[in-house]
């Protein structure tokens, strides 16, 4: 047999979900769980607050590899997450289709 044991086979549905995760998506996907939390557990936000913490998590995700489909696929993830905790609302459909604006605009923007 050929391979170390650690080695990553190309098995269908493994996808990227087993790569270790650096420190700093670590550190942006926890503030945008806090942030969504305080918006779905307040009358009223700050959306630019909201917005700045889902733009450092795209680009923490973008900077290690993942694709645009990755990313917001990963942010609607975590919002129905966060959202499943409190109340049913529209909010949540409003968040959604925010955060995905925002990460398409974030992902593909052209670094000055």
């Amino acid at each position: 047999m050929k391979g170390s044991p650690e080695s990553k086979g190309d098995s269908r549905g493994s996808g990227r979900k087993k790569r270790t995760t650096p420190a700093a998506v670590g550190k942006a996907h926890i503030d945008l769980a806090k942030a969504l939390a305080a918006v779905f557990a307040a009358g009223v936000y700050n959306r630019e607050e909201l917005q700045t913490a889902v733009c450092a998590y795209v680009a923490e995700m973008k900077r290690i590899g993942e694709t645009g489909e990755t990313v917001v696929r990963a942010a609607q993830g975590l919002v129905r997450e966060i959202g499943s905790k409190f109340p049913a609302s529209s909010r949540t459909q409003t968040l959604l289709d925010d955060m995905v604006t925002w990460c398409l605009a974030e992902y593909y923007r052209e670094s000055a």
